[in-house]
């Protein structure tokens, strides 16, 4: 993985605020603890965190805070609502108790790019992203790195060209790919698939 993963590379305009409150926060949040068990959400040895989960909300979507990787079990306090954002400003608007993560643009980005989405997630697997790379999954322009416009505007392009679900390859991003699903439900099942030697077309 990339040493400077975790950092948060936007403008950030945050107002401290209440946990976002959301009737889908539970479900998501038992995803979340799932992944970090299977490793697909975490900390490297250095400290730094990896890996973030975020639901459509009324008003923008309610995404995991930074540096949380650390913590297994999330509370509301871990979760912030990201309200707009400006790729060609590099900049993200949230309120919440602490600031969005550093993908907080990607899946902006996807939630722009295809309305039917109510879920995104961005993970790191060295086995998976493997799996992904040779089986010529949809994968981003190798010089977007994480975090950055140029990574937000590659992967809308390609949720734009499968808006109902998929899963995307971030090549300029060593082990990391996002998925994303309507729901939280269909993102299991996503999940379960890929782990079945599933790749998208």
């Amino acid at each position: 993985m990339i040493v400077d993963e975790g950092y948060v590379k936007y403008r950030c305009v945050h107002e401290i605020g209440p946990a976002p409150e959301h009737p889908g926060w539970a479900a998501l949040n038992e995803l979340r603890t799932d992944l970090v068990r299977a490793g697909l959400v975490g900390v490297l040895s250095d400290g730094v965190g990896y890996g973030n989960l975020s639901l459509r909300a009324e008003r923008g979507f309610v995404i995991t805070a930074t540096a949380t990787g650390h913590i297994p079990v999330l509370g509301p306090d871990g979760y912030c609502l990201v309200t707009r954002c400006d790729i060609d400003a590099n900049t993200v608007w949230s309120i919440g108790p602490a600031q969005a993560s550093s993908e907080s643009m990607t899946h902006a980005a996807i939630y722009e790019a295809s309305p039917v989405t109510g879920c995104v997630i961005h993970l790191h697997h060295a086995g998976l992203y493997g799996q992904l790379l040779e089986g010529k999954a949809p994968a981003t322009a190798p010089d977007a790195a994480f975090g950055t416009p140029a990574m937000a505007r590659s992967v809308a392009e390609l949720a734009r060209r499968h808006p109902a679900d998929g899963v995307i390859v971030m090549t300029g991003h060593q082990d990391g790919f996002l998925m994303y699903a309507p729901n939280v439900d269909h993102m299991r099942d996503l999940l379960y698939m890929l782990s079945q030697g599933y790749i998208p077309c």
